[in-house]
């Protein structure tokens, strides 16, 4: 029970000292009514009492000696074990801040919790967001169209175990449009990663891209009179989107009006047509045949297709010479 007692006259002592000095530096400021401090959701302190000017920056009209003076106030007991963070509910938050600054906690904005380490360094989401933003947007700097980044899911703070570690960011080995997996790497003097901390945002990549002018049908021949080009979101295309060269193309499925023209919805159009007569030749040793046969198959050039020979009726394979002739050619 000795202890106990000491302690609390100890917590007594620092409290009505903490309390006289808010009392005192209250008049001094009484006539700068126009402003307030902000507490930080993540602050780090240094001694053994949290000090209001370790967790707290102050805006509005305030002169800085008036400030200088408050950031000395004393509060409640730092944490004892370092680097290692307490977390403190807004509700207990402003029942403190009442207790050790009076009238003044009325100056406070708060947040939802302040988490307070003691000892080492401390990042906070503005800091996080803009280093998020330069590794992206130096990763994207080859990519063709406009870049956006948004919906950072990112942590609010990011407290470091020393003051001599740094943060920083894994490097990105491929950036495409969508959602990107982001990885904080606390780093100690020595460049070892001591932990790593997961994040992530979303770029959206904007480009003008080619789509159907008019709804077009599968096996409809691809000409310039159905083709348009839109503005589009690569975050949202599931495919590769056709560079609108070569041809000529037919489409292998049906598109809408305004629909984007991916390469895998178009094949080069067959030089024979299923269904149409050609030319059957039959090349050997010493003899050469020509008979009229039917395509059973669309085929481009070099193309093995089947064909029916209409004379005997018979199914046989033979490659594509041209739009009109195919060819059976047999080892000489």
């Amino acid at each position: 029970m000795r202890t106990v007692f000491v302690f609390s006259v100890k917590q007594a002592v620092l409290c009505c000292l903490a309390m006289l000095m808010a009392a005192t530096a209250i008049p001094a400021v009484a006539a700068e009514a126009d402003w307030n401090f902000t507490v930080l959701p993540a602050a780090v302190v240094h001694g053994d009492t949290v000090l209001l000017g370790e967790i707290a920056k102050p805006s509005g009209n305030i002169s800085s000696q008036s400030w200088q003076n408050l950031a000395q106030t004393r509060l409640w007991q730092a944490p004892q074990r370092i680097g290692r963070p307490m977390a403190i509910t807004r509700p207990k938050l402003r029942n403190a801040l009442q207790r050790y600054l009076g009238q003044l906690a009325s100056k406070a904005i708060l947040p939802g919790s302040i988490a307070i380490q003691r000892g080492g360094k401390v990042v906070q989401k503005n800091d996080l967001a803009q280093m998020v933003t330069r590794s992206i947007t130096n990763a994207t700097q080859q990519l063709e169209g406009e870049a956006v980044l948004r919906d950072m899911t990112i942590p609010s703070f990011i407290f470091l175990r020393d003051s001599k570690n740094r943060l920083d960011i894994e490097p990105l080995r491929t950036v495409q449009a969508g959602r990107i997996g982001i990885r904080f790497m606390e780093l100690d003097p020595n460049g070892q990663v001591v932990r790593r901390v997961n994040g992530g945002a979303f770029l959206d990549l904007w480009v003008t891209v080619p789509c159907a002018a008019v709804p077009l049908n599968r096996n409809d021949i691809l000409t310039p009179e159905h083709i348009t080009h839109q503005r589009k979101n690569l975050a949202y295309l599931r495919g590769e989107a056709w560079d609108g060269r070569g041809g000529p193309y037919r489409v292998t499925r049906t598109l809408g009006a305004g629909t984007p023209i991916f390469e895998g919805d178009l094949e080069v159009v067959p030089v024979v047509a299923k269904g149409s007569r050609v030319d059957l030749i039959y090349k050997g040793k010493a003899v050469r045949l020509s008979v009229v046969a039917k395509a059973m198959a669309d085929g481009r050039v070099g193309e093995l297709i089947p064909v029916r020979n209409l004379q005997s009726n018979r199914k046989v394979y033979a490659t594509v010479l041209d739009d009109n002739t195919l060819v059976i050619e047999k080892n000489r």
